[in-house]
C-alpha cells in the first residue's frame, strides 16, 4: 500500500510580516469575531471540522443523507450481490404472503359481516316466534280447558237423554232438549278442531323456535370461528410488516455492499465517491474532478475500504479500522515522527497513515472535512475520508476532470510516478465502466 506525502501543501510558504496597519486592522476584526462568538459554546463546536452535510444541488430532495442510504444516482446504477438476491427474493416472497393474508383478511371480515347480520336477523325472528308460542300454548290451553268443560257437562247431564225417556216431559221440552243438544256438540265440534289446530299450530311453532335456537348456535360458532381466524391473520399481518420492515434494511444492507456490474466497486463506495464529487461542484466548481478521480484512489489505498478483510459499513465506516505500516525506519519506510498522539492512528510513537484514503495524521488534521453532519470528521468513514480526499487534491486545481492536471494532483497525494500511474488506470476504467455522470 502507498502512503500519502506528509506535506499538505500549507507549511512550505512563509509568512509575510505584517504591516502595522495590517496588524491594527487585524486586532480588530478579532475583537469584532469575538463579540458574535457564543460565549457558552463547547470546545468540541468551536473546533468541529468545516462541515459540507448540506444538499448539493446535484443530488435529489428525497435522497437519504450521507451514510443512511443510496443516493437516487448511485441506487440506480446496476449492482448485484448473493446477499442482495437473497435479500430481495426474500422481500417479494413476504410481499406475496403479506398480499394473501389481506385478500384472506378482507374475504373473512366479509364473512363475519354476513354472519353478523345474519345472527340478528335470526335473534330477532326468534324473539317473535318466541312470542308467538306463547300466545299460542294460551290459546290451545284455553281451548283444551274449554273440552274439559264441555266433557264435564256432557258427562253430569247428558244433555236431558235419560229426561227424555221420562214419560211426565212434554214435547216442548223433548224437543228444547233436542236443540241444546245439537247445539253443544256442533260448539263441541268446533271446539276440536280449534284445539286441534292451536295444538298442531304450537308444534310446529315450537319447532322453528327450535330450529332458530339450533340455527342461532351455529352462526355464533361461525363467528367464533370467523373471528378467531381474523384475529389470526391480522397478527399474521402484522408479523409480515414488522418481516418486510426488517428485510427493508436487510435490502438496503446488501444494497450498500453490492458490487457495482462489471466493476469491484461496492454501491455504498461508489455513493461516498460520488457525494464527495458532487459536494465539491458545489463549493469548488472550478476544481471539476469527477468522482470516478477519488474512486481511483479509494482503489489503490484500500481496495474502497475493504483493505485485509475489513468491510464497510452502510454509515460509510470500515470495520475493523484500517492502518498502514508504522513509520519507523522500518522495512524501507520513511520515519514519520507522532503528530497525534495517537488519537487517530493509535500509535503515539510515530506517525501511520489512516483509514480508507490512508491519510496521514498531520495531513487529515490539514484538510479534514465532515461529510455525514455527524459532527466528526473521522478518516475511517469513507464519507468523510473521500471529500476530504477530494479537496486534498483540489488544492492542485483547477481542471481536474483533465489527465494533466489529474495527474499533477494525485502527484501531490503521493510522490511517486508509478502511484500516480496505477490511480489514473483505475479511475478511467471506473469511468469507463460505471454508467455514472
Amino acid at each position: 500500500m502507498e502512503l500519502l506525502d506528509t506535506d499538505t501543501g500549507s507549511t512550505r510558504s512563509g509568512m509575510r510580516v505584517p504591516t502595522l496597519l495590517a496588524m491594527i486592522v487585524l486586532i480588530l476584526a478579532c475583537l469584532l469575531t469575538e463579540l458574535t462568538v457564543v460565549g457558552s459554546a463547547s470546545a468540541l463546536e468551536r473546533n468541529a471540522p468545516p462541515s459540507l452535510f448540506q444538499q448539493p444541488s446535484d443530488l435529489q430532495p428525497s435522497d437519504p443523507a450521507p451514510g443512511q442510504g443510496l443516493s437516487a444516482a448511485v441506487a440506480a446504477v446496476p449492482a448485484n450481490s448473493a446477499g442482495l438476491d437473497a435479500a430481495l427474493a426474500a422481500g417479494k416472497k413476504l410481499t406475496e404472503q403479506q398480499e394473501r393474508a389481506q385478500q384472506e383478511l378482507l374475504r373473512t371480515d366479509e364473512e363475519i359481516q354476513g354472519a353478523t347480520l345474519r345472527r340478528e336477523a335470526s335473534t330477532e325472528l326468534l324473539a317473535r316466534r318466541s312470542e308467538q308460542v306463547t300466545k299460542a300454548a294460551e290459546t290451545q290451553q284455553k281451548l283444551h280447558g274449554a273440552l274439559r268443560v264441555i266433557g264435564v257437562e256432557w258427562f253430569i247431564t247428558g244433555f236431558g237423554r235419560l229426561s227424555a225417556l221420562n214419560p211426565t216431559v212434554s214435547s216442548a221440552e223433548r224437543e228444547r232438549l233436542d236443540r241444546a243438544r245439537v247445539l253443544s256438540e256442533s260448539a263441541a265440534s268446533s271446539t276440536i278442531s280449534k284445539e286441534r289446530f292451536a295444538r298442531e299450530l304450537l308444534k310446529q311453532l315450537q319447532q322453528e323456535r327450535s330450529e332458530l335456537q339450533s340455527q342461532l348456535v351455529e352462526i355464533e360458532d361461525s363467528l367464533g370461528q370467523l373471528t378467531t381466524k381474523s384475529q389470526g391473520l391480522t397478527a399474521a399481518l402484522q408479523q409480515l410488516g414488522e418481516q418486510l420492515t426488517q428485510n427493508e434494511q436487510r435490502v438496503a444492507e446488501a444494497r450498500m455492499s453490492a458490487t457495482v456490474t462489471g466493476t469491484d466497486l461496492s454501491t455504498g463506495a461508489l455513493d461516498a465517491y460520488w457525494r464527495a464529487a458532487v459536494a465539491l461542484q458545489d463549493t469548488d466548481p472550478n476544481c471539476a474532478i469527477p468522482w470516478w478521480a477519488i474512486a481511483g484512489i479509494g482503489r489503490t489505498e484500500s481496495k474502497h475500504g475493504t483493505y485485509r478483510g475489513a468491510s464497510l459499513g452502510r454509515d460509510g465506516l470500515v470495520s475493523p479500522p484500517i492502518f498502514g505500516p508504522e513509520l519507523d525506519g522500518s522495512n524501507s519506510f520513511a520515519i514519520v515522527r507522532d503528530s497525534d498522539g495517537g488519537a487517530l492512528d493509535g500509535t503515539a510513537s510515530t506517525d501511520r497513515a489512516v483509514g480508507p484514503m490512508q491519510f496521514l495524521p498531520s495531513s487529515w488534521k490539514a484538510v479534514a472535512r465532515d461529510a455525514t453532519g455527524d459532527g466528526i470528521a473521522d478518516p475511517q468513514n469513507l464519507y468523510d475520508a473521500a471529500l476530504t480526499a477530494g479537496i486534498y487534491l483540489c488544492r492542485k486545481g483547477p481542471g481536474l476532470n483533465q489527465e494533466g492536471p489529474l495527474r499533477t494532483a494525485y502527484l501531490s497525494y503521493n510522490r511517486s510516478q508509478r502511484y500516480v500511474d496505477i490511480v489514473m488506470s483505475q479511475a478511467f476504467d471506473y469511468q469507463r465502466s460505471v454508467p455514472l455522470g
